[in-house]
């Protein structure tokens, strides 16, 4: 063969075996780049949660009315989506958010500085909640608190309160406590903390609002004494596929990267296990709610000693977050029933549970 032949043969092979090599290339990086794009930017749908919200996701059967008195509303379970925003979302287009099927947003109206004590409203509060209701979107509001005694929780609730007063909410107003054992609530025990959410709810539903705790899972599980909260509603944070939360709530947060038609930057998704109906006939029972296990107690009428700094609890059990607070060593209290693992005891007039580990009979 010729040595010209010879070297066009080689450079022929060289340049097949380079348009492989890319095409090959170019199929690796398309096909990667697309399920980037799905994993990444598309997101996806895996079981009830939705990541990404374009116009008519869902098709809204309802027609919300945003001038009914929530007072004659009852309280009803079914899933709804969501999303919460604050001045951070900047400029919304609300219905474009509507188009998406998202059915309610949590505005926040105001809040209190983790470092500084100044109550604060929301850049944004008043054109949200506006475009919101404009929109049809059921609404609600929270308030960013970090009171560190009860005198600031009622000023955080006054100051909620004077925000929200000219407006019809449809949905909860809520105290989202996030801080704990930094900024100015570093050195506040969090049975205090859990007093303070306490008094602003109260406060609120004083004015005929239904209220709300909102806190992420660690807090719901082990900070908060839960079993002051018994009967509000709660919404969780916790950013995973299947939440493993054993208490109640009835509102999850379960992203802070969402994307929605009409905001231009991540958002917080939730879902909701409620809405409002004007037929009580339309109540249900809420799906996620938790019984506390049925103990058999044996009734007792006698004194006991505390052996060590204990939680009592709302409930005899610890297999859900219930806690009522700490009783300290040394206190004597009465009890008044006993079961294998837990004493039923008399505590500030209340009837609470201790683990019997804590007591000894005097």
């Amino acid at each position: 063969m010729p040595l010209e032949e010879k070297k066009f043969n080689i450079s022929r092979i060289l340049f097949i075996g380079l348009i492989g090599c890319s095409l090959t290339l170019a199929v690796f990086l398309s096909v990667n780049l697309i399920l980037f794009y799905f994993k990444n930017v598309q997101n996806y749908q895996k079981g009830d949660l939705v990541y990404v919200f374009k116009e008519k996701t869902f098709e809204n059967d309802y027609v919300i009315d945003v001038d009914a008195d929530m007072s004659e509303q009852f309280l009803s379970y079914g899933i709804s989506y969501g999303v919460d925003v604050s001045e951070w979302q900047g400029e919304i287009d609300w219905e474009k958010v509507a188009a998406t099927g998202i059915s309610f947003a949590m505005i926040r109206c105001g809040f209190r500085e983790i470092v500084g004590s100044e109550v604060k409203e929301d850049a944004n509060f008043r054109t949200n909640i506006e475009g919101a209701r404009a929109a049809g979107l059921n609404v609600g509001v929270y308030f960013f608190g970090t009171a560190k005694n009860q005198e600031e929780a009622l000023e955080e609730a006054e100051f909620t309160f004077n925000l929200i007063k000219d407006y019809n909410l449809t949905y909860p107003v809520v105290y989202d406590i996030e801080s704990f054992n930094d900024g100015r609530l570093k050195y506040v025990d969090y049975s205090t903390i859990s007093d303070n959410v306490l008094t602003f709810t109260e406060a609120l539903a004083r004015h005929g609002y239904d209220t709300m705790v909102y806190s992420y899972k660690s807090a719901l599980t082990s900070m908060l004494d839960m079993g002051k909260f018994d009967g509000k509603l709660i919404w969780l944070a916790h950013f995973v596929e299947d939440t493993d939360y054993k208490g109640n709530y009835n509102m999850w947060q379960y992203t802070d990267v969402g994307k929605v038609d009409g905001i231009s930057t991540y958002v917080d998704l939730n879902i909701s296990y409620f809405k409002y109906v004007d037929d009580e006939r339309l109540v249900v029972q809420n799906p996620n709610y938790v019984e506390s296990p049925k103990v058999e107690f044996s009734d007792i009428d006698d004194e006991v000693r505390i052996i060590r700094n204990s939680k009592i609890r709302a409930s005899a059990t610890t297999e859900i977050p219930n806690t009522l607070g700490n009783i300290s060593y040394g206190t004597v209290v009465k009890r008044t029933g006993v079961s294998e693992h837990f004493s039923r005891i008399i505590y500030n007039e209340r009837v609470v549970y201790i683990e019997n580990d804590d007591i000894r009979a005097i």
